[in-house]
């Protein structure tokens, strides 16, 4: 392994080598399924808005939506910079994608996303992430996450390349209100979570197992609350 890996943004030449050795669409599956989760109905991804590394200049600054069916040919074909799914469940998808109106769904899982953009800390040599913040994001996750299961029964803790997401899979938790997930953002305030995401007015989350393009990161479901930072490596950083 390299002596030191930078949280830097991945090549497009590292992107493809990823999506074509390292990424597997079964893996996505199985994850869902065994959280007793639908596949979901909507993915996005993300060209290179953010870092400019981008196969068409054109796509920058847009999402670009499909059916999950299409995520391997719409991967291979843009070599994305984030891949995402959307956490929204609607009557009728196909509308939905030719209106591009996410508002009026159906139910929504709920997710707590901790963001190490939201926690104080010194990085070195001025950088934007440092392994600091990433420590500090997962003790306040798992911290977070003790808290939330005297309330939720299914509680899956997701590595999303700059911090933590806590998937809530309760049943009853998919069909709660904006109104009663403003009131949860509010109560789990003291965290450091997006308000976006936990109000449910964001509906897109990374895709497990997707590569994080802004800081050469695999998305990793983490088992035992255990965070194995190498797992995360993707290939290119370790060769």
């Amino acid at each position: 392994m390299k002596k030191r890996v930078e949280f830097r943004p991945a090549t497009l030449n590292e992107r493809k080598e990823f999506y074509k050795n390292e990424f597997n669409i079964k893996k996505v599956k199985d994850w869902f399924k065994k959280n007793g989760m639908k596949l979901p109905q909507l993915c996005a991804i993300d060209a290179g808005t953010e870092t400019g590394i981008i196969i068409d200049k054109k796509l920058r600054g847009n999402l670009l939506y499909f059916p999950f069916n299409e995520l391997n040919r719409k991967i291979i074909e843009y070599v994305p910079e984030d891949v995402y799914y959307s956490r929204n469940y609607y009557l009728n998808p196909k509308k939905v994608l030719r209106t591009l109106k996410f508002d009026k769904w159906e139910k929504q899982e709920l997710v707590f996303d901790i963001d190490s953009e939201n926690i104080k800390c010194k990085c070195s040599n001025d950088e934007e992430l440092c392994k600091n913040c990433i420590n500090k994001a997962f003790i306040l996750a798992k911290r977070m996450r003790k808290e939330l299961k005297k309330e939720f029964r299914n509680i899956k803790m997701v590595y999303s390349g700059r911090g933590f997401h806590l998937h809530i899979l309760d049943e009853t938790v998919f069909y709660l209100s904006l109104k009663e997930r403003n009131i949860l953002t509010k109560k789990f305030s003291k965290y450091p979570i997006d308000p976006w995401v936990s109000r449910g007015y964001i509906d897109l989350i990374r895709m497990p197992f997707s590569l994080n393009g802004l800081v050469s990161r695999k998305v990793i479901s983490l088992n035992n609350l255990k965070f194995y930072k190498r797992k995360s490596y993707p290939k290119f950083l370790l060769e």
